[in-house]
C-alpha cells in the first residue's frame, strides 16, 4: 500500500502540470484562431459610411471583408466592398496586423474612408491593436487604448 501512496504523490504534480500546459496551450490557441464580425458606422462632414467586417484569425495570418454604403450628404450612394488579407502576431499585450493584399472597391474611396488606417487600403501597411475577448460573446478592439469596435464571436 505504501508503494501505490508513494506513486500517486508523485503523480500529483504530474497531472497538475498536464493540466496547467493545456490551459495554456488551449488560451494561447483561442488567442490566435478565432472569427468575428463588428457593424461600425464612420462619420464626417461629407457622409457616412455603414460597414459590416468579418474578421478570421488562422494562427499567423488572416483576412477581414468589409461590405458597406456611402451616403453622401447629397443622397449619392455608393457600395463599398473590401478583402484585404495579412499576416499577424503578438506583442506584449498587442496584436500586429501586416496587409498583404487588399482588393477596395470602388477603386477610389468616397471621402469618408480616407480616415482609416493604410491597413485597409494598401499592402504592407501595419495595424497594433489591442484584442481584448471582452466576455463569451466577442472581442474588444483598441487603438491606442481607445475601443475602436466590437467585435461579436461567429462559428468558425
Amino acid at each position: 500500500m505504501k508503494i501505490n501512496n508513494r506513486l500517486f504523490l508523485l503523480l500529483i504534480p504530474l497531472i497538475t502540470g498536464v493540466i496547467c500546459a493545456s490551459y495554456a496551450g488551449l488560451s494561447y490557441w483561442q488567442q490566435t484562431h478565432f472569427v468575428c464580425d463588428s457593424q461600425l458606422t464612420m462619420v464626417d462632414s461629407k457622409g457616412t459610411e455603414d460597414v459590416i467586417m468579418h474578421f478570421r484569425f488562422d494562427g499567423d495570418s488572416g483576412h477581414v471583408e468589409t461590405r458597406g454604403k456611402y451616403n453622401s450628404g447629397t443622397g449619392e450612394v455608393i457600395s463599398t466592398s473590401n478583402k484585404i488579407t495579412f499576416n499577424f502576431w503578438r506583442e506584449g499585450g498587442s496584436l500586429v496586423m501586416v496587409s498583404n493584399e487588399t482588393n477596395r472597391l470602388p477603386k477610389q474611396a468616397p471621402p469618408v474612408l480616407n480616415n482609416v488606417p493604410d491597413f485597409f487600403s494598401s499592402r504592407e501597411r501595419g495595424i497594433r491593436l489591442k484584442v481584448v475577448k471582452e466576455n463569451a460573446a466577442g472581442y474588444l478592439f483598441l487603438y491606442e487604448d481607445t475601443p475602436a469596435l466590437y467585435c461579436r464571436s461567429t462559428q468558425q
